[in-house]
């Protein structure tokens, strides 16, 4: 049991590694200009800056299916946190 929580804590750290990358990146295109907060969504994160985390995408559609896509239209700067929080609390 205590190896199965050490990965669970562990995966949930690397994902917030990429979480705060993301929510760093975001920051920047924001404060620089390129997209307004409420441009910056993570449909647009996910195919315009970041490709390779298109997969995920259609796996959160493929799920959820409407929520899914609704899920995706909230601007990246209210989901990234929620995640972050979410992921620090699971491997907490």
């Amino acid at each position: 049991m205590r190896t199965f929580l050490l990965t669970i804590f562990w995966f949930s750290n690397l994902g917030n590694v990429i979480q705060l990358l993301i929510m760093a990146s975001a920051g920047w295109l924001i404060f620089s200009g390129d997209y307004s907060f409420f441009d910056l969504n993570v449909d647009v994160f996910v195919t315009q800056i970041a490709p390779w985390l298109r997969w995920i995408e259609t796996v959160v559609v493929a799920l959820l299916g409407d929520v899914g896509r609704w899920i995706l239209s909230i601007p990246i700067f209210i989901i990234s946190p929620i995640k972050f929080v979410a992921g620090a609390i699971i491997g907490w």
